[in-house]
């Protein structure tokens, strides 16, 4: 039968069913980038593109800052690349098995929007003199 291929040899009553959705291929693909012994940042070939490029900024821990700025050093390029490097796999995976009715753009415009609010709404928190309290 059909089911027969799921079944396992040794209990024929266990189904074995496979995930075929797009957070597990993501996770599995990390998981095999980044669980290998010999992962080695120091090894990342070197890329050139020409895409198009926005500013974000992104917040280390000091030692890991370092760590990533030496890596650049000694590999003659920069800590984005060497970031980039790192999450290209994952981000190219996830994008290939995203559902079809998720639209990129118009959730990257929602996060800004949101952001933007968030930024707004802290600046005016913050704005006049704090209460003394007695």
């Amino acid at each position: 039968m059909g089911l027969d291929k799921f079944l396992k040899d040794d209990k024929k009553e266990e189904l074995i069913l496979t995930k075929k959705d797009y957070k597990s291929k993501v996770n599995h693909i990390v998981k095999n980038t980044f669980e290998k012994d010999d992962l080695n940042l120091l090894q990342i070939e070197k890329e050139s593109t020409t895409n198009k490029k926005v500013p974000m900024s992104v917040y280390f821990e000091k030692d890991d800052l370092d760590l990533l700025k030496a890596i650049a050093f000694e590999k003659n390029t920069t800590v984005n690349k060497v970031l980039m490097s790192i999450i290209k796999e994952p981000l190219k995976t996830t994008k290939v098995n995203l559902p079809h009715n998720f639209d990129i753009n118009e959730k990257a415009k929602e996060y800004e929007v949101n952001s933007k609010k968030r930024k707004v709404e802290k600046k005016v928190e913050t704005r006049g003199r704090k209460k003394k309290i007695k």
